[in-house]
């Protein structure tokens, strides 16, 4: 998945999660060496907020990214 992708997806995902949350600008998703084969090779690196509820959306953030890691891969690190 590219980046732009990852980062509209969890956006999206996030501004859905909670009335609270509709505000979210945007997130900004990184890549990072893996550790290890399997690993995930993205992170997040920054959260624009925006008008939204900054606690609830952490909370989902958290969630979907740690989901998000198991399923996603970038697909080009460099882009």
């Amino acid at each position: 998945m590219t980046r732009t992708a990852l980062e509209a997806a969890i956006t999206e995902r996030v501004k859905n999660s909670s009335a609270e949350c509709e505000g979210l600008v945007g997130v900004i998703i990184e890549y990072v060496k893996p550790g290890k084969p399997g690993d995930a090779n993205w992170g997040l690196k920054g959260v624009r907020y925006g008008k939204a509820n900054r606690e609830a959306c952490a909370a989902a953030l958290s969630t979907l990214v740690a989901e998000g890691q198991l399923e996603f891969e970038l697909s080009d690190p460099h882009a």
